[in-house]
């Protein structure tokens, strides 16, 4: 795919993004999604065959899986409070670029689980990134020995809480900003496993 095929792919996508989460996936069209981003409906069609597969093609551009495992793998420095701010802010960041698809995943629960299937997937990698990070600390000595499947679901649990309150409510539940959120539980989540 050329550059320009890449830039009419993109518009494609943020376009449908854009109206599904605020009209819902079965209010938007193919002639809707078009006329948003400028092409013909021959075009969408030719790109992703159906609406759905525009969605699906959404979820795998936007996933965030690969990037946060690239951030782990680059820039931790086996510091439990350090690495865990970065990987809290980085996974919060990631999140916010897929609030579209978060929130049409939300909308959409009932009548199409494939996408929570998607979504899904995206998440156990990186729970499985995360219980890696935490059995590297253990076996260096920098963090208590303790179940890290089970430690990396609750810090993810907690972020993934944050941003759906967020995503959901803006601040009518969770006034604290992403600073003020991470600074917190970053610090309560390492008195927990100081060793």
């Amino acid at each position: 795919m050329d550059d320009h095929e890449t830039g009419t792919s993109d518009r494609i996508l943020d376009a449908a993004l854009r109206l599904m989460q605020a009209k819902g996936f079965k209010s938007v069209t193919i002639k809707d999604i078009a006329a948003a981003s400028d092409v013909s409906e021959m075009t969408v069609f030719r790109h992703y065959k159906t609406k759905k597969g525009v969605l699906e093609a959404a979820v795998q551009k936007y996933s965030y899986t690969p990037g946060l495992k690239i951030i782990v793998e680059q820039n931790v420095v086996y510091d439990l409070n350090h690495d865990l701010k970065l990987i809290a802010a980085s996974y919060l960041d990631l999140m916010e670029v897929n609030r579209g698809i978060f929130l049409i995943a939300v909308q959409e629960r009932a009548t199409m689980p494939e996408l929570i299937g998607l979504i899904a997937d995206n998440t156990k990698r990186l729970h499985g990134v995360l219980t890696d990070y935490f059995l590297t600390m253990q076996e260096r000595g920098k963090m208590a020995v303790t179940d890290a499947s089970k430690q990396a679901m609750m810090f993810l649990t907690m972020y993934y809480g944050y941003f759906s309150s967020r995503a959901l409510w803006d601040t009518q539940f969770i006034s604290d900003t992403q600073e003020e959120f991470i600074a917190t539980s970053v610090s309560t989540f390492c008195e927990g496993l100081a060793t």
